[in-house]
């Protein structure tokens, strides 16, 4: 009797976090690109590094893919992205003078418009202490919970609570300000 081959299309895709090599790797970038890009732009990268910085993590997990544990990928990957960021911003500090702190928002735009609101979630998280900006983001954005975010960046969960505690407290201030900012503007002829 003959078999009849199975054509590719046909072929069935193993399932779960034991995949071959490649198909691994395709998986941790479809389901985990978006988020750790994300990330690292709450962090107050430019979309531009952050996308650098986002192809660096995904190349270092392609070379470390077999030490990397089936079902901390995710982790893996923030904590090597973040890592990444903290380098990429050290050098850029070196670099760069300071800006002006004044906090002056963009007029004319539309608070509901997406890009806008983008934008100054970003003007926000960049005037905040980055160590704090990491657990507020990893913890209020990508809802991760705090033993996550504690095994991540290798700190005690007291810490990712106390830096949390701070960094709300942190994004309250920088909001009020912005916000008596914008009440003055609007009042000035």
């Amino acid at each position: 009797m003959f078999r009849r081959a199975m054509l590719p299309a046909e072929r069935a895709e193993p399932a779960g976090p034991f995949l071959p090599g490649r198909l691994r790797l395709e998986r941790l970038f479809k389901d985990h690109h978006q988020s750790v890009w994300r990330t690292l732009r709450r962090r107050g990268l430019a979309p531009e590094v952050a996308a650098d910085v986002t192809q660096q993590a995904f190349l270092i997990a392609a070379e470390r893919l077999d030490d990397i544990t089936p079902g901390s990928e995710r982790a893996f990957l923030m904590a090597t992205a973040l890592r990444l960021a903290i380098s990429s911003s050290r050098r850029d500090r070196r670099l760069e003078l300071a800006d002006d702190m004044d906090v002056h928002p963009a007029r004319g735009r539309d608070p509901t418009d997406a890009r806008s609101n983008v934008d100054l979630l970003d003007s926000i998280l960049a005037r905040i202490d980055p160590t704090l900006v990491e657990v507020f983001v990893l913890f209020e954005l990508e809802e991760m919970s705090s033993p996550e975010i504690a095994r991540l960046l290798e700190i005690p969960v007291g810490t990712i609570a106390s830096r949390l505690r701070r960094a709300r407290e942190a994004f309250r201030i920088v909001v009020e300000k912005m916000e008596r900012v914008m009440r003055r503007e609007n009042r000035e002829p």
